[in-house]
């Protein structure tokens, strides 16, 4: 059994708050009840010789690629990403299937 990995790394715009991006992210899951899995976590300590690190990743899992659009064109989702767009320097995001635990 496969499920989808949908993962969001991010980089924090001068003047916007690291806090205040992981507050929002974290009001979609009570709202999103088909999320399966929900981490964030904020980069910490010196990242030595592996370049400038991403301030931030969000992973989460959905049963399907048809609950990751569900997700991606949810109303409140797009009103989160409006709100959290200025609040970016940068963004990435890379989706996948992954075996599932059983």
């Amino acid at each position: 059994m496969t499920k989808i990995r949908h993962v969001f790394a991010w980089r924090v715009a001068e003047g916007s708050s690291q806090e205040e991006i992981v507050e929002i992210l974290n009001a979609l899951p009570p709202r999103l009840g088909f999320i399966q899995g929900w981490e964030i976590g904020t980069h910490s300590g010196d990242p030595g010789d592996n370049g400038a690190p991403w301030d931030g990743v969000l992973i989460s899992d959905f049963a399907s690629w048809a609950d990751l659009d569900k997700y991606s064109t949810d109303p409140f989702h797009l009103e989160v990403v409006a709100t959290l767009m200025p609040m970016f320097a940068d963004r990435a995001v890379v989706d996948y299937e992954v075996e599932a635990a059983q």
